[in-house]
């Protein structure tokens, strides 16, 4: 029997079952927040606890929410060799070693590919991660798709999650399309995707948050991006947003935004299925056309469209899922005892990692353990480990305990 804590709604948004569907939603499903090292409270919501007895008087959960994937179905498969290869062969542990930020690694990443050739767009050669490495020693030139392919490679190589995208700008800008492909990369540190171009070794932010390419997109639709800057390299540098010789690099770009459904691009470079484009399902979407300049120059609608090949999604929790966010579910199973049961989706996953009352983390065996609670407030707190040695965003429980009185005859 499920009994919920007096005064204390059911969060259905921190506990719903894999594969339930959910309701659009006209905001962003959570706000962002620096997760390290401590998550905020600010962000606390009711925890539901099967079973909880009167000596629970409050249960709440902070940190971001799980979102499980229904439509990014693939991962780049951590063993496959060709990640161990890539790493190896062009050093990319001792780029970030001694780096203890996880954002300033994403950043470093980002700019070694950046700076492994000069940009020509008018590089007609391609092929995978190491021919164009192979091909940038011998002083050859690439652009936006060169970029994207190697920058997918180098994250996913050191274990963490990326996904490619095409983006455009409005055709009446300039009177022509001018397409564009980047990568947003998972960010532990701030719990949430961010877009970072590898082609002008860029990204974009609000309140010193950086952006995802679904913020930007709905950015530079609802008011042309107030408030967003861009920044440039390792140490975050604001530059102009608009620069003539780099119309990509700008939020202007973000007009349009598709997600490239493609699985594990880099372990599986061979596959040959069809091209799929994820977008979200809103206005833009609905009301508005994509053109883009066909061979000849001219403009046509997009490619996708008479492919049927966008998948429209009104969920946008479908594109924010949120890699290696624990989901915790808690049960009382005796008087001073919960079992927390833990779940995620973790690409690459080796463990969970766990710590009561600020203790040192320790290595979860499975996905369940019991914590025994002390009168006053508890604290748990949850995180994830992959193959890599990447931890995800801290996921904190707090629980006030107050014993009852064992009455006497």
């Amino acid at each position: 029997m499920k009994r919920l804590i007096p005064g204390v709604a059911l969060a259905l948004s921190a506990t719903v079952p894999a594969g339930m569907a959910r309701r659009p939603l006209a905001q962003p499903a959570f706000s962002y927040f620096r997760t390290s090292p401590h998550a905020s409270s600010a962000d606390s919501r009711p925890m539901q606890v099967e079973a909880a007895s009167q000596a629970i008087l409050r249960a709440t959960v902070s940190g971001p929410a799980f979102y499980a994937p229904e439509i990014f179905a693939a991962i780049e498969d951590y063993h496959n060799p060709r990640l161990k290869r890539l790493r190896d062969e062009y050093g990319l542990e001792k780029l970030v070693a001694g780096e203890p930020d996880e954002f300033r690694r994403l950043l470093k990443l980002r700019h070694w590919v950046h700076t492994r050739w000069p940009i020509d767009n008018d590089q007609k050669e391609g092929g995978d991660a190491f021919a164009i490495l192979e091909k940038a020693k011998a002083g050859a030139g690439f652009h936006c798709s060169h970029s994207l392919t190697v920058q997918h490679a180098v994250m996913v190589s050191m274990g963490y999650v990326a996904r490619d995208l095409g983006v455009d700008r409005n055709h009446e800008d300039l009177g022509r399309s001018i397409h564009h492909g980047v990568n947003e990369v998972w960010s532990n540190d701030y719990a949430k995707w961010v877009l970072l171009d590898a082609k002008y070794d860029i990204h974009f932010e609000r309140n010193g948050i950086p952006l995802s390419a679904l913020e930007l997109h709905e950015a530079v639709r609802n008011d042309g991006g107030k408030g967003v800057v861009k920044m440039e390299g390792v140490e975050r540098r604001q530059v102009p947003m608009d620069k003539p010789d780099a119309p990509e690099g700008t939020i202007r770009s973000y007009w349009w935004a598709s997600y490239y459904l493609r699985p594990n691009p880099f372990s599986e470079p061979h596959w040959s299925g069809g091209s799929r484009l994820l977008v979200l399902d809103n206005d833009a979407f609905r009301n508005t056309t994509w053109y883009r300049a066909s061979n000849d120059g001219k403009l046509v609608k997009h490619w996708a469209y008479a492919a049927h090949a966008f998948i429209p999604t009104g969920n946008r929790q479908q594109i924010e899922w949120t890699p290696g966010v624990p989901d915790l579910r808690a049960r009382q199973v005796a008087p001073e005892t919960l079992e927390i049961q833990l779940r995620s989706a973790t690409p690459n996953f080796k463990t969970y990692l766990t710590r009561i009352g600020g203790g040192s983390w320790k290595p979860l065996s499975g996905d369940r353990t019991r914590w025994t609670l002390q009168p006053g407030e508890n604290r748990f707190e949850a995180r994830t480990q992959n193959l890599a040695g990447v931890e995800g965003p801290v996921v904190s429980a707090m629980v006030e305990f107050k014993p009852q009185r064992t009455s006497r005859k």
